[in-house]
């Protein structure tokens, strides 16, 4: 992982405890708002990230993204991985204006998050439509299970494993 110093100042009023993400969650249904959530590690903020939040918002009321904490980054992608905190990339995730608040999810899989907090929908990249790996096909279940649904993007697709191999590819 990248040392960065000063990790403290790295705040933001848009990054809430996950308990805190779910009483907000469930105030917001009572209200009978639509709430979307959008999951993943988002380890190096990219333009695909940045147009898929934009996308997601245009679905609900308010948007939630989870970020994978460092460990199951690390166990999912590798050693090298994830090149920056949790705490920076919930930080880089928050300063986007299309995104309402952000949560350090502590998580495997996106399944438990989904459980946990509950959202009318869950929101994905359109390279999972036709997917039928077990995990898409869990957190599609899961979402069934809350009584929401699992909803797609129509945006390009861009890689953050693509990206760093190609800079990977330059530096060589």
């Amino acid at each position: 992982m990248l040392p960065v110093s000063g990790l403290s100042r790295y705040r933001s009023r848009k990054i809430v405890p996950f308990n805190k993400a779910k009483k907000l969650i469930s105030g917001f249904k009572s209200k009978k708002r639509k709430v979307g959530l959008c999951h993943g590690g988002f380890d190096v903020l990219h333009a695909g990230h940045i147009r898929h939040f934009e996308s997601s918002k245009k679905l609900c009321d308010v948007l939630f993204v989870s970020i994978t904490s460092d460990r199951f980054v690390a166990e999912r992608k590798g050693g090298s991985r994830p090149v920056f905190t949790d705490r920076i990339r919930a930080y880089a995730v928050s300063a986007v204006e299309f995104v309402d608040y952000v949560i350090i999810a502590d998580f495997s899989t996106a399944i438990e998050v989904i459980k946990s907090l509950k959202p009318d929908y869950y929101i994905k990249g359109p390279d999972y439509i036709n997917r039928k790996s077990a995990g898409i096909e869990r957190e599609r279940a899961a979402i069934k299970s809350v009584g929401g649904r699992i909803i797609y993007t129509r945006d390009p697709k861009l890689s953050t494993t693509g990206i760093i191999g190609y800079l990977k590819r330059q530096d060589g």
